[in-house]
């Protein structure tokens, strides 16, 4: 049959025949159903391509009744709520390299305006984040609706000006900051759990070559007076629970990105990754470090048409930082 001979084993060579001269498919290792179960089964667990960043980018035009003001001595901007993604290096231009906290500002609206006529004071709420509808209370679905946005993970309220009020359903950006401004960061750092004086006040101990044995290089040492009053001050420091507690950190807008929102601080955030943060212009000494920088008020209002650059960093500094003076370890007059 065909050049094969009936009672023997065909070879290698003649089976690969008969099974194309055959119609249908066959189960190889490649189309195997074992195959393409694995294949759906590890589709979620793969890493996702990098993003495409373009270089520039027209943004999305605002509300017309924002309009740009020029700021006074008491004008005060709206902050706005971001998530922690996470911590890593980045370089500037003279290779030096910065610790950077990333965040992501996600769906941040305005949900709500008070006024000093309805309330006493003036602030804005701001939500952002995305919540599923039954983790909400009924309370907090009205705000949603009468806003006309979708149900918020986390809400705040920031302190304006008059000058800096917003209208209900305004989106922020990341370009309402600007690289290099200093900012004030809020948020509640991680629990710790049961901490001894060293890990929670920064005690320095009472010394290893002393208390070595006994391991007494980490207690507080004395915690009160003898017999003249035989009882502990209050608010002493002693080991406890340390954390969660609400943290405000000074840090500076290292470099901004506004495809994906990304905001990158200079700087520590308190907070685990993925927790809520607020960020807000600075305050007292720190807003004197930023008189130089014009940051927009009342937010970043888009000229219709323009391009702007998607990735924006902070200028470097003028001196290259590796390069240290020449000063002699001892003073030749002497």
């Amino acid at each position: 049959m065909n050049g094969v001979l009936i009672g023997t084993r065909p070879s290698t060579a003649c089976r690969r025949g008969l099974l194309a001269s055959q119609a249908g498919p066959y189960r190889t290792f490649f189309n195997s159903k074992w195959v393409r179960r694995i294949e759906r089964l590890t589709a979620p667990s793969r890493r996702p391509p990098p993003p495409v960043i373009p270089e520039k980018e027209v943004p999305p035009a605002v509300d017309p009744s924002v309009t740009p003001v020029n700021p006074v001595l008491g004008s005060k901007r709206p902050g706005i709520c971001a998530f922690k993604i996470g911590c890593m290096g980045l370089w500037d231009e003279w290779g030096q390299k910065h610790a950077v906290t990333v965040c992501k500002v996600h769906n941040s609206h305005v949900m709500r305006q008070k006024t000093i006529a309805r309330n006493g004071y003036e602030a804005l709420q701001v939500g952002t984040g995305w919540r599923t509808l039954g983790l909400h209370e009924r309370r907090r679905i009205g705000c949603c609706i009468r806003a006309g946005v979708e149900p918020k993970h986390h809400i705040e309220e920031f302190r304006v000006s008059s000058d800096c009020m917003l209208p209900v359903g305004h989106e922020f950006s990341v370009r309402h900051f600007v690289p290099g401004q200093r900012v004030f960061v809020s948020g509640w750092s991680r629990g710790k759990g049961w901490q001894g004086v060293v890990t929670r006040w920064r005690f320095a101990g009472e010394g290893p070559i002393r208390c070595a044995a006994t391991g007494g290089m980490r207690m507080p040492g004395s915690i009160s007076r003898g017999m003249s009053s035989s009882k502990v001050d209050k608010y002493k420091k002693q080991p406890g629970h340390m954390g969660p507690d609400p943290r405000v950190t000074n840090c500076t807008v290292f470099r901004i990105e506004s495809t994906r929102n990304l905001i990158f601080l200079k700087g520590a955030v308190p907070g685990s990754a993925g927790h809520p943060i607020k960020i807000f212009d600075g305050r007292g000494i720190t807003w004197y470090r930023n008189t130089y920088i014009k940051a927009p008020t009342p937010t970043f209002i888009p000229k219709p048409g323009l391009e702007y650059p998607v990735t924006v960093q902070m200028p470097a500094t003028s001196e290259d930082p590796f390069l240290y003076p020449e000063r002699p370890r001892y003073d030749p007059r002497k």
